[in-house]
């Protein structure tokens, strides 16, 4: 499958919402216009795997955002506090193309631009089984939870795990 990768656009945010309705359980979809507001943060940040016929088929969407505060589900954001902390908040990849390490370079393009923005750490909530993905990235889990964290955490649901990597460090 030919593959193009670019920054998305306000013009993919429908795609974009149609693929996480595809790939996501209904706790993680969210709006559009929630998914915008990460494109409006840090533009930069957010590309998609794009097929021969033009389609989204991959997308992450990743901002600068305080370390250990994730944004709730369902959040629309303002502009992000000063800080050295890049946020993932989702990576979402086509049943058509799993497997063909989209997700890997999806993350790269992120990371370099969130490091070309002076971010030299990340965050995330791995959801779905995905901790295995990012552990394999160089993501890890912190030895201790604060009790705010733990609860927002526990709030994308059972298998959420909240994980940690300095960019440097990671293995995309």
């Amino acid at each position: 499958m030919k593959t193009n990768l670019r920054p998305l656009s306000a013009a993919d945010i429908p795609a974009c919402a149609a693929l996480q309705n595809a790939a996501y359980l209904p706790l993680y979809r969210e709006p559009a216009e929630i998914l915008a507001s990460r494109l409006t943060v840090a533009p930069t940040c957010c590309w998609g795997a794009f097929g021969g016929d033009g389609g989204l088929t991959a997308y992450i969407l990743s901002h600068p955002w305080p370390a250990a505060a994730p944004p709730a589900i369902g959040t629309a954001l303002g502009a992000p506090p000063p800080g050295d902390n890049w946020f993932i908040h989702d990576l979402a990849i086509g049943e058509a193309a799993r497997g063909l390490g989209l997700g890997r370079a999806l993350v790269r393009m992120a990371a370099d631009a969130a490091l070309a923005l002076g971010l030299v750490r990340g965050d995330l909530i791995a959801v779905q089984g995905a901790g295995g993905f990012w552990a394999r990235m160089g993501y890890a889990d912190p030895p201790h939870l604060p009790a705010p964290l733990a609860a927002k955490v526990a709030a994308y649901g059972p298998d959420a795990r909240y994980m940690t990597v300095r960019l440097g460090d990671l293995k995309a």
